[in-house]
């Protein structure tokens, strides 16, 4: 285990607090003309995603935690755990739902993807921040609905619903931000 002062955190490191593996997203180091120095930080508890923001002296002591990222594919979906492939090793990873944060709904099959691993045991799925996906299922647009709306929405083939303009048919392929869940645009082959 790595030890870091507080004046040595830095965004991207990774570190145990209360137990709890944290990533550092943002660091301030502080030495007002009067007092001690401290550092303002902002960290990400990776079990939960939630952001916390800390106020630290510079001298307190802080350590690394195993904390390591690996490139998967996903498989299958076996009632309530998600199965993912290690593309380095082949190795099968079984996730369980609250640690998809929601990305499920974006997950195809060899959908490409990072887990975040802490002790050997996955604490988080990330997606792609823009996904294609092919729209399976579409309302149909009546002649005078543009006057109320311009939008409608759609199911893709992972059974999630998008809000997308009236243009957008059944079989195209849509560009969808999966961290609002929006349509950016139609891809053309």
């Amino acid at each position: 285990m790595t030890a870091y002062s507080g004046n040595s955190l830095k965004a991207g490191v990774k570190i145990l607090l209360n137990n709890d593996p944290c990533e550092i997203q943002f660091s301030e180091f502080i030495k007002p003309g009067k007092g001690q120095a401290f550092v303002r930080i902002k960290l990400k508890q990776l079990l939960t995603g939630k952001l916390l923001n800390k106020t630290v002296k510079a001298t307190d002591i802080f350590y690394s935690t195993n904390v390591i990222e690996i490139n998967a594919v996903y498989l299958y979906t076996n009632q309530s755990v998600w199965v993912f492939m290690n593309q380095e090793n082949f190795e099968h990873i079984h996730v369980s739902h609250k640690f998809l944060f929601s990305s499920e709904k974006w997950l195809t099959n060899l959908s490409k993807c990072r887990i975040t691993l802490w002790n050997n045991s996955p604490i988080a799925v990330h997606i792609d921040n823009f996904v294609h996906l092919q729209v399976q299922e579409t309302d149909i647009v009546v002649k005078g609905d543009t006057i109320n709306s311009s939008t409608k929405l759609v199911t893709v083939e992972t059974g999630a619903i998008v809000r997308v303009p009236l243009f957008i048919k059944k079989g195209d392929t849509i560009k969808i931000d999966t961290r609002n869940g929006k349509y950016i645009s139609r891809v053309t082959s």
